[in-house]
């Protein structure tokens, strides 16, 4: 056993990743171009404003999000290795980071609290978040309720449907040809990307070269959302496929 799980950090996990992102081509180049907007806007951000303030929320907006950022590359990266109830482990974390970054900007009340050290609970930023962006509070309880928070939902090892029939999956390893399984945790880092964006640029729209998931309202400093055709296209894939997979539970 222990060589072969050697053989699987040293071989197969790699090769697994390749076929899976090959497999998702597309979205893995969505999923990129999101992420890469992401950072260029926290980098210019910081560029401009290199010397770290703890009395400015953007300062601390910035170092959640560049950790959030991380957690979902981190997230995605899982996910193309083949793996299925880990990814949104570490979706959630970065949604929480997110919506905090949000939270404290937007909130003056919320940033005293997070300055004066007293107890601070991220919930809250996703409840006051969901007011602003409805879709979050249902990202956020699927997330926790589907995947965090331990149940009959999610108590069941991952298994892999083969000629012999239903087998335990160990690590994320996917034999070639079922790569597509992970459909449903690709198109939810895919969501999750574009909404951790989305809360980027609300925040330093003002950092942004070109932004993509808000435009800005004309003589104003606010901005309003909006969504590419391009980036549409893989929303209504996912809408159609967890869609496909809730008729097909029911039936």
């Amino acid at each position: 056993m222990n060589e072969s799980v050697l053989k699987y950090l040293r071989e197969l996990s790699a090769e697994a990743k390749a076929r899976t992102t090959s497999c998702f081509s597309a979205e893995v180049e969505e999923f990129s171009f999101l992420t890469a907007k992401m950072i260029e806007t926290l980098q210019c951000y910081h560029s401009q404003n290199p010397v770290h303030d703890e009395r400015d929320p953007k300062q601390i907006a910035f170092g959640l999000m560049t950790k959030g950022a991380n957690t979902l590359m981190a997230g995605f990266e899982l996910a193309l290795t083949g793996y299925k109830w880990e990814p949104p482990i570490l979706f959630r974390s970065a949604l929480e980071g997110f919506a905090t970054a949000w939270d404290i900007v937007h909130n003056k009340t919320r940033f005293a609290s997070w300055k004066a050290g007293k107890k601070f609970d991220s919930t809250n930023s996703i409840s006051n978040l969901k007011k602003a962006i409805e879709p979050v509070g249902k990202m956020y309880g699927f997330l926790s309720n589907m995947n965090v928070h331990t149940s009959p939902l999610n108590s069941s090892p991952a298994m892999l449907v083969s000629d012999l029939g239903a087998k335990f999956q160990f690590f994320g390893l996917i034999p070639a040809g079922k790569e597509n399984v992970r459909k449903g945790e690709i198109y939810f880092a895919l969501l999750s990307a574009y909404v951790y964006l989305q809360l980027t640029e609300i925040v330093f729209h003002n950092y942004s070269v070109e932004l993509e998931t808000v435009e800005k309202i004309h003589g104003t400093d606010s901005v309003k959302t909006k969504i590419s055709a391009r980036h549409q296209r893989f929303v209504d894939a996912a809408t159609q496929h967890f869609k496909s997979i809730l008729e097909d539970s029911a039936s």
